[in-house]
């Protein structure tokens, strides 16, 4: 017979909601004993994990997830690379650093969705609060929280190209927009991030996880149930982990959905492909959703003053403490745009307040592109464009019966026409700024990828679509895929499973308009809440 060990709670996955969640039901329930298990190790003081510079260097290495998506027959039957932290603290430890909450609009609509106030915007507003320990207290307590775990930073580098990029915005006619992260984000705003003292604020470090049971290298191969109850997990090993109270799944929208069906919870059609007994029919690893996106190349002047990464003379102290960017930009796509590709799509388009797509310019060459386009020397800057508010929506199923081999994934990217048009209008936003009178004296033009035209402002939709089709990306935001409302309750319960619930990206009932980390600080607060109210 395998080993158990007994625990109250156990919280699967030891990511960003993981650790938040395990950390605030320690916190109101000192006495009650919590197994957090993580699939990868502890590195939350590795230097490349705390760096600013070093963090690229993680890409494609052990402490990621490094998945490949299905051919996409849209985009030249590519497959788009997505990649997940797999140590403790998950993407936390390992992204960007972007700090967005995205637009009210959307927290309203899945509120409505749910039937729950919980889900709102004002709703979560204390737990995006609680979450924060916001930079600048001139922004008044309305919005921001200022003893949170979560430290975030903003401006203080001061790149040659700050102005220059800045005017180039605004010519678009576009508004400057002084707190991005006050439910309206619309706009030119300033970066904020939570990078902090050059330092990176990730979930294992700013949650106090001591006295709690946490295991690296772990990996769960399912959820014991006891016929409709979930009792604990199994690991990869054979070991049994028992809980008396809950188990808590936060594995991550490409990971959950498959634990949660390795465990007999989903479509009969699929677990029926490995024998897996189901246990309750629910629609998981469908309505999969993510941000799409595309780089843009552009090449400078004068290299030598030192206005990109790569440069000798990129060199001040200060730019150690961040991402080598000065502002973010989101915006609406136009409405007629938009009406005109649902019609397309068999949709109905509804006017109102929203976020669309974002932009950014960035004083390097990023990563996330299918080609190497220019060499990291200092020569060149990229534009990004991100589509995010996606109406195309993919699956994630098993590969076969073993939690370490990794699902399939078919995001099915760009397949609506909605998406489309957000990512053209992003695209000529970023033409047209960059080719304005503001950074005449700085750009010289686009590089376009091997054996490509370039592009304009002047471009074809049908132009702007080649590109997209041959060299879009994802910015992994994944979620959706044990969507609120179809696999769980508003209170994160999967339905038709006693004592367990899922706190991650994959309950998001639709895609949230910003970088994932912020909204899901707040999120596993919210439901860390729920979690502790029942206990």
């Amino acid at each position: 017979m395998a080993s158990e060990e007994h625990f109250d709670y156990i919280v699967v996955g030891g990511g960003l909601s993981g650790c938040v969640v395990a950390a605030r039901l320690h916190e109101a329930h000192p006495s009650r004993s919590i197994a957090l298990l993580e699939a990868g190790p502890d590195e939350s003081y590795n230097p490349a994990v705390l760096s600013p510079v070093l963090y690229p260097t993680l890409h494609g290495t052990s402490l990621q997830y490094c998945y490949q998506s299905t051919p996409q027959p849209l985009l030249e039957s590519r497959q788009i690379p997505n990649w997940g932290g797999r140590l403790l603290s998950g993407s936390s430890a390992v992204n960007y650093g972007a700090w967005t909450r995205g637009h009210a609009a959307d927290f309203d609509i899945w509120s409505k969705e749910v039937g729950d106030p919980r889900w709102s915007y004002s709703g979560l507003l204390p737990y995006f609060k609680r979450s924060e320990h916001w930079h600048n207290d001139k922004d008044g307590a309305a919005q921001h929280g200022f003893s949170g775990p979560i430290h975030t930073s903003s401006g203080g580098r001061d790149y040659a190209l700050r102005e220059p990029v800045k005017e180039a915005l605004l010519s678009t006619g576009l508004k400057l927009n002084p707190d991005m992260n006050s439910g309206d984000p619309n706009g030119v705003a300033q970066l904020v991030e939570n990078w902090y003292e050059a330092s990176r604020q990730h979930a294992a470090i700013c949650y106090n996880l001591k006295d709690i049971h946490v295991m690296t290298n772990t990996v769960v191969q399912r959820v014991l149930l006891e016929g409709n109850k979930a009792t604990g997990v199994e690991l990869t090993d054979g070991r049994r982990l028992m809980a008396s109270k809950e188990v808590i799944v936060s594995c991550g929208a490409l990971r959950t959905p498959q634990l949660l069906m390795l465990s007999g919870i989903g479509p009969k059609s699929e677990l029926s492909k490995f024998n897996v007994k189901q246990v309750a029919e629910l629609p998981v690893g469908q309505h999969l959703h993510d941000h799409g996106s595309i780089n843009i190349i552009w090449k400078l002047k004068s290299p030598d003053k030192g206005y990109a990464f790569g440069s000798p003379f990129f060199n001040k102290p200060e730019y150690a403490t961040g991402n080598p960017m000065d502002w973010m930009v989101t915006a609406a796509a136009p409405d007629e745009d938009l009406r005109k590709a649902a019609s397309a799509d068999g949709t109905t388009f509804h006017p109102g307040p929203r976020t669309d797509y974002e932009v950014t310019v960035m004083y390097a060459i990023t990563a996330a592109a299918p080609v190497e386009i220019a060499p990291m020397d200092g020569t060149h800057v990229t534009t990004g464009v991100i589509c995010l508010s996606p109406t195309s929506r993919g699956t994630v199923t098993l590969a076969s019966d073993k939690a370490t081999d990794n699902a399939v994934i078919d995001p099915r990217y760009f397949t609506t026409e909605h998406d489309r048009a957000v990512i053209r209008a992003g695209m000529r936003l970023t033409m047209q700024a960059m080719e304005s009178d503001s950074l005449k004296d700085y750009i010289e033009g686009e590089t376009p990828p091997p054996g490509m035209p370039r592009i304009s402002s002047a471009s074809s939709d049908a132009e702007l679509d080649r590109r997209v089709n041959a060299m879009s990306w994802s910015w992994f935001h994944t979620g959706g895929t044990a969507s609120m409302g179809k696999v769980v309750d508003s209170q994160c319960r999967v339905y038709g499973v006693k004592g367990l619930r899922v706190v991650d990206t994959s309950i998001l009932p639709l895609s949230i308009t910003a970088h994932l980390q912020a909204p899901m600080y707040a999120v596993a607060e919210s439901a860390a809440d729920l979690i502790v109210q029942a206990a």
